[in-house]
């Protein structure tokens, strides 16, 4: 059976490369749908195949527990994958098929007004800053609170910060930086742009350090040089390639990261991956064997607005997804009986989580639907710099890695920066202008109401 399983594994991964291709070609570009089915291939094909291979040579022992057991089930672990990739590309269809009008201001010509984006970079780059500031002074500043930081991922103790909901603010440096790059990437090389962007950078890269997350590092500077290939519109064929060698790329600097920090280090490269994707399998069988949570009916969807507020006033009265697979798990929820880690839900389990089989083709018309609305917006974006480098972070973000870390706590508290962000920018970019005008002795003041088309 772990012959079969491998097999059927990389079928899988052959057919998620080859569909990803053919969509790609037709489309002459990569979408976010050629991207979702890439990382699909990648994690529940290729990397299906090779957990199943170190595990059942006894080099990965943290899932032993919930992987070997459940050797005779590890083709319905496949077809459920299919099933995903299937519904996916039906929501996409479908989302497609559905007649959306866009405001006409979205639709003027491709004027821009890169004064008013620096502007709004520049809002983005402060407000980072002051909330950064304002949260970290309870743990001794800037400098404080990178020690406190290794100290609360031990686990040996934590400080009761009543602005801790500030933290998710300083994620708008990262966008500040993405939109110094995308103006200068499109052309506007002034200096005001320069400075901003290296100031947003540095200011970046230490807030990534502070929140101590390889993953989220290395995304960050990947999506600059996904960006770049974007925006010279580089052919799909070896766009794809260069995506899917990117992955492993990633996989491969965390590996040494690790090595270096001396965090969860492996053997070799094999095993460390094989262990870093172990949960969404151990995941999906683990609650395919216990049976009590197979019928969410998609509730975790209908509180998905909550966790843009504060974890604190929704933790006590919604039931995370999450927390419940962590609890299954690791025998109780993140920051009880010593438990000071979280098992991410992926795709695949969310969906068989919400009513077994219904519920994972359920999640895939979901997951389709909304990447191509998504699409939509990213295609009205004039700027064709911002426009590659605010697709690239989407790429990693939302149509790659939360295939991974699929539950909607981390989707929407992950992106609550992104979507701040992209409020404040719309704002700054179609805000109507006023301007001044003298008749008859008189002064008066006229408001355009549908501005050119000047938005990012």
């Amino acid at each position: 059976m772990t012959e079969l399983a491998i097999a059927l594994g990389l079928v899988f991964m052959l057919v998620c490369m080859a569909f990803a291709l053919l969509h790609s070609l037709r489309q002459r570009r990569v979408t976010l749908l050629g991207w979702a089915l890439l990382a699909m291939g990648g994690i529940y094909g290729g990397g299906w195949a090779l957990v199943v291979s170190v595990t059942q040579a006894g080099g990965n022992p943290v899932w032993e527990h919930w992987l070997l057991p459940v050797e005779h089930l590890y083709p319905l672990h496949t077809l459920s994958a299919f099933i995903l990739f299937g519904c996916t590309y039906i929501g996409w269809l479908v989302a497609s098929s559905m007649p959306i009008r866009l405001p006409r201001c979205l639709n003027g010509s491709r004027m821009q007004n890169n004064d008013r984006l620096v502007y709004a970079a520049w809002i983005l780059l402060f407000v980072a800053l002051l909330m950064q500031w304002m949260y970290t002074r309870a743990y001794g500043g800037f400098i404080g609170v990178l020690q406190y930081s290794v100290d609360i991922r031990s686990g040996i103790f934590e400080i009761q910060n009543p602005l801790s909901f500030l933290q998710p603010f300083g994620g708008l440096a990262l966008f500040a930086s993405f939109l110094f790059f995308g103006l200068w990437v499109g052309g506007s090389r002034s200096l005001g742009v320069k400075v901003g962007f290296v100031l947003a950078f540095l200011f970046s890269l230490y807030l990534l350090f502070s929140w101590l997350g390889r993953i989220g590092f290395l995304v960050y500077l990947v999506t600059f040089v996904l960006g770049v290939l974007l925006a010279r519109q580089t052919r799909p064929l070896p766009l794809l390639v260069g995506g899917g060698l990117t992955m492993l790329a990633i996989l491969f600097a965390a590996y040494q990261i690790s090595i270096w920090l001396n965090l969860k280090a492996a053997d070799n490269i094999a095993v460390f991956m094989a262990r870093e994707l172990a949960f969404p399998f151990g995941s999906f069988f683990a609650q395919l064997d216990s049976g009590q949570q197979l019928l969410r009916t998609f509730g975790d969807f209908l509180y998905a607005p909550v966790y843009l507020l504060p974890s604190s006033w929704w933790v006590n009265w919604v039931e995370d997804v999450g927390q419940i697979n962590t609890a299954l798990i690791m025998g109780a929820p993140k920051g009880e009986q010593g438990v000071t880690g979280a098992i991410p839900v992926d795709l695949l389990t969310l969906g068989l989580m919400q009513a077994t089989a219904a519920g994972i083709a359920g999640v895939g018309i979901v997951f389709g639907a909304s990447l191509w609305v998504i699409q939509r917006l990213l295609d009205e974006i004039r700027n064709p710099g911002i426009r590659a480098v605010f697709e690239a972070y989407v790429v990693m973000k939302l149509a790659m890695l939360a295939i991974f870390y699929a539950q909607p706590s981390l989707v929407v508290s992950g992106n609550f920066a992104f979507l701040l962000a992209v409020i404040i920018i719309t704002l700054f970019a179609n805000t109507p202008r006023m301007r001044f005008f003298r008749k008859s002795g008189q002064m008066g003041v006229v408001r355009q109401v549908c501005p050119p088309k000047i938005s990012l």
